[in-house]
């Protein structure tokens, strides 16, 4: 073997090696102090993760709880669609965050230090676990229930004691995981005492002092109005409505009896709601007040739990007592703007016509004022239009408009706009009529044949000729400028 193979060899078996230390290093010591790491994290948990038959873990999910805080005993239970509710001492439901922040205060809670491995009465005494001010049991299928007890906070650093059922031990964990446990039936109660979940509703009615009103549909259908008039509904505006009412939370709970009833005034009730899911489920909810600004407001909610009495905030009379214009279906036109390839603007010989190309090839479509074979528009003008006309929305009012054409100016003369489809079928027409004093704007006829009231600054840029609609011209020469260079 020659020398030059010699040192090949050689300088192979060295890149063997120091691959197989590098190996060894990432491995047997980079890859065992990580494995250290993790075990001594996970030593220092509340609750240890369950060992998997693969070899890997899973947090422990506790799905029932008994919480003993501020003088009350609270147990709780999770549904199977993830909500839960308090089983006693009454029956109703649970709030969610406060719930699952219970669990994830167990699961994820770490020890900061052993305070005492082997208390005395003495040392239970002065730790506040002789007569703990919070104990949660947990439980959960497959494991054993987990119970917890926290004594006094720490002055100097604001850590809890704590100690394991079973273990003699006592411990120091974060003041924010006594915080998390320390709650009373009120703080695990669910406040929204006006909302409901907007899955699966099938009717809507609310009646007022000054409204009545109520909508309906099938389930996964749109809203549509029954009363006052058959019409259609905002479905998504009904949504936001109806998660808006989870703003307001009942600021306290009361007894209720006739007698509280009577006092509070929520059989009288100033506005009512009721939800209905099917036939399955149905909630009412009543709101009464006093006149004066500094009055009480009181809601009386009936569900699937029974009665709740509570304390609301005066805005809850507006958060219920919705305007119907406001869940009205506001739009205007209800063509899609990729349906349309012609848009009329006026009647007869002097009608303003704009017509979109697409090509067949699929390249770039362009506008034409006058048909096919008009001169080009200027495209950024054609979409505006397009997309400003397909996009308007009708103002909300509880103001009766009036329908003829001398108040609206919708008379025969109006200017009206029709779209049309590629097939030159006509997919919508509106017209345009006068001024609305009350509320401002401009009266249009919509593609419903409904008189409503537009914000007039979105017809300011319709077009009146064909000018409207072309590219700006190129800009003038500079004067002196040589003609011929």
């Amino acid at each position: 073997m020659s020398a030059r193979s010699k040192n090949l060899w050689t300088l192979l078996g060295a890149a063997v090696v120091g691959t197989g230390l590098a190996l060894y290093a990432y491995f047997g010591v980079m890859k065992g102090e990580e494995k250290k790491d993790e075990q001594k994290r996970a030593a220092e948990r509340l609750v240890q993760p369950v060992s998997r038959p693969d070899g890997g873990t899973d947090t422990v999910r506790y799905d029932r709880l008994v919480v003993k805080a501020k003088g009350e005993t609270t147990e709780l239970a999770r549904l199977p669609d993830q909500f839960w509710v308090i089983t006693r001492p009454l029956k109703t439901a649970a709030d969610v965050q406060t719930a699952e922040g219970i669990v994830s205060a167990l699961q994820f809670a770490r020890i900061r230090a052993t305070v005492e491995e082997k208390p005395t009465p003495e040392d239970l005494h002065r730790f506040g676990l002789d007569k703990p001010g919070v104990e949660v049991v947990a439980s959960a299928e497959g494991v054993p229930p987990l119970t917890v007890r926290l004594g006094v906070e720490n002055p100097y650093d604001g850590s809890a004691y704590l100690q394991r059922e079973g273990d003699l031990k006592v411990y120091s964990v974060d003041g924010s995981t006594r915080s998390s446990l320390d709650k009373g039936t009120f703080d695990l109660r669910d406040r929204d005492v006006l909302a409901v979940r907007d899955l699966g509703i099938t009717r809507i009615e609310v009646r007022g002092k000054k409204r009545d009103w109520a909508v309906g549909r099938d389930p996964g259908q749109p809203y549509a109005f029954v009363r006052p008039a058959r019409e259609d509904a905002d479905t998504a505006a009904i949504s936001g409505w109806l998660s808006s009412l989870r703003g307001t939370k009942a600021t306290k709970y009361l007894p209720d009896s006739p007698a509280e009833r009577k006092r509070t005034g929520v059989e009288k009730p100033v506005v009512e709601a009721t939800f209905q899911r099917g036939t399955t489920e149905t909630v009412r909810v009543r709101l009464a007040a006093g006149k004066a600004e500094t009055d009480p407001v009181y809601v009386l909610r009936e569900d699937q739990y029974g009665p709740a009495l509570a304390e609301v905030p005066r805005a809850a009379l507006a958060a219920l007592d919705k305007s119907p214009a406001e869940l009205r279906d506001r739009s205007v036109l209800r063509a899609k703007p990729e349906d349309v390839s012609r848009i009329r603007i006026g009647s007869g010989d002097g009608a303003l016509v704009l017509e979109r190309q697409r090509p067949a090839d699929g390249g770039p479509e362009s506008w034409h004022v006058g048909g096919p074979t008009g001169a080009v528009a200027d495209s950024f003008k054609a979409s505006s239009l397009l997309y400003n006309l397909t996009s308007l929305r009708s103002q909300a009012t509880e103001e009766k408009l009036p329908t003829d054409p001398k108040s609206t100016g919708l008379g025969p003369t109006a200017r009206t706009l029709v779209f049309e489809g590629q097939d030159g079928k006509t997919l919508g027409s509106i017209a345009v009529g006068g001024t609305s004093k009350k509320p401002a704007g401009t009266f249009v006829r919509d593609d419903r044949g409904r008189v409503v009231v537009i914000d007039s600054a979105r017809l300011k840029e319709l077009p009146s000729k064909a000018a409207d609609l072309l590219p700006p011209p190129p800009p003038a020469a500079p004067v002196g400028a040589d003609a011929g260079s």
